[in-house]
């Protein structure tokens, strides 16, 4: 549980170069500290949904059906990084953790949900 959670309470740090400046970080690491600060509760799976636009469910098979209401109770987890929002402060702007529509999200979990049942 704790290696779990770790990846998800880091909230800043900085890169110096050589010559002691700071370098900027990349933007996708920047907008996972701005999820783990801002949406400490969420950032897990917020960032697997970033991250991975499509959901192998091939592992889970051998469990049969136990793992559906599992994988279920997941997406309903996840479901408010659909409106969640990070804002910069650097940039003063505001953008969506998940650039997707609830439309989206809902399609995302039944393709998930029909291709493990599928794979039964």
């Amino acid at each position: 549980n704790s290696t779990y959670l770790s990846n998800h309470t880091i909230c800043n740090f900085r890169l110096v170069g050589g010559d002691g400046e700071i370098i900027s970080l990349p933007q996708d690491i920047y907008l996972y500290l701005q999820l783990n600060e801002q949406h400490q509760q969420h950032a897990a799976e917020c960032k697997i949904l970033m991250s991975h636009r499509h959901l192998d469910m091939t592992p889970f098979i051998s469990w049969d059906l136990k793992f559906l209401p599992m994988a279920v109770a997941c997406f309903e987890r996840a479901k408010p990084c659909t409106t969640l929002t990070i804002h910069d402060e650097d940039l003063d702007s505001t953008r969506r953790v998940l650039d997707e529509s609830n439309d989206d999200f809902q399609n995302r979990a039944l393709s998930a949900m029909y291709e493990f049942v599928r794979g039964m």
